[in-house]
């Protein structure tokens, strides 16, 4: 499964206006539930900021993959940011992050979790790929760009 197939538009933005980690974050849920039609009464949050605690997801390259498993979803969602200015995000590599991949599923989702992280990572890795993402003009932009990555990055 990829990446695209968890978003629509309305699940993105190229304006994320949070400057710390849990402001990121609570914008990103936010923009998720939404997106998605998603009524979680802060399971999400709580879920993933929980997860978050454990071990950062700021994975380095500018990116971050905040996840969860929630009992309010019944599907995987996600929702996607970029931060002009980056956000301090305690990651591995110690810089700002500018690219923000939130992924949220129901506890029952099993290993398709698993293989979308993977797939995220692997289309990620690209810095052409990153930077067409960082320089969208418009959520319509972005997806059509992710689109595009994962058309040559993740096999059929």
């Amino acid at each position: 499964m990829r990446l695209s197939e968890l978003l629509n538009a309305q699940a993105i933005t190229t304006r994320l206006r949070a400057r710390t980690k849990r402001e990121a974050i609570a914008e990103l849920v936010e923009l998720l539930e939404n997106a998605h039609g998603v009524q979680s009464q802060g399971e999400v949050l709580m879920r993933v900021l929980h997860r978050e605690e454990g071990q950062t997801t700021g994975i380095g390259n500018g990116i971050a993959i905040p996840h969860g498993k929630a009992r309010a979803l019944n599907r995987m969602v996600a929702a996607c940011g970029v931060s002009q200015q980056g956000v301090d995000y305690d990651s591995i590599d110690g810089d700002p992050v500018t690219l923000f991949v939130l992924l949220a599923a129901p506890e029952s989702v099993g290993s398709l979790q698993v293989k979308v992280l993977a797939n995220i990572s692997r289309v990620l890795k690209e810095e052409t790929v990153r930077a067409a993402l960082r320089e969208a003009a418009n959520p319509e932009a972005f997806l059509a760009a992710l689109r595009a990555a994962e058309a040559v990055h993740i096999p059929s």
